[in-house]
């Protein structure tokens, strides 16, 4: 059946109803099905589009920690070399040496950490959403081929 869109003038063109495009393509089963493959898709593409954003946010909270990590061993760097500077004798430059190489380490160690919580917080963000849409889609591939 057509129908007319309501508060269109006269001329205007005609809309087919769900029945009337099924009637008209003969099949119904065919039409249901790929409104389910199409929403399937649809789902799909938004579950992808969270993941993204998700990647993004862990992708600038990377950069944020690097950032921050490069400014703290630069300074740690200067404060080292001014003290240097002022160094009388060699143990005092051993002493420094080995301050610098402590401060690295510890630097190291706290942005690795910081690093891997990013890391796994994007996975819970980002992949584990993305892991249930896969388990969803293969059932929904599935039941055509068990049917």
């Amino acid at each position: 059946m057509a129908k007319r869109k309501k508060g269109s003038p006269a001329a205007a063109e005609l809309v087919l109803t769900k029945t009337a495009a099924t009637e008209a393509t003969g099949d119904s089963d065919d039409a249901l099905a790929s409104e389910k493959f199409a929403e399937l898709g649809r789902e799909n593409l938004a579950a992808l589009w969270r993941a993204n954003a998700a990647l993004s946010q862990a992708l600038e909270a990377v950069n944020h920690q690097v950032i921050d990590y490069v400014r703290s061993s630069f300074a740690t760097a200067a404060s080292t070399a001014t003290a240097l500077l002022g160094a009388r004798t060699f143990e005092d430059v051993f002493q420094l040496n080995a301050d610098l190489a402590e401060a690295n380490m510890v630097g190291l160690i706290e942005g690795t950490a910081k690093l891997s919580e990013i890391g796994a917080k994007f996975a819970n963000e980002a992949l584990v959403p993305l892991s249930g849409r896969f388990e969803v889609t293969m059932q929904q591939l599935a039941r055509p081929l068990a049917a």
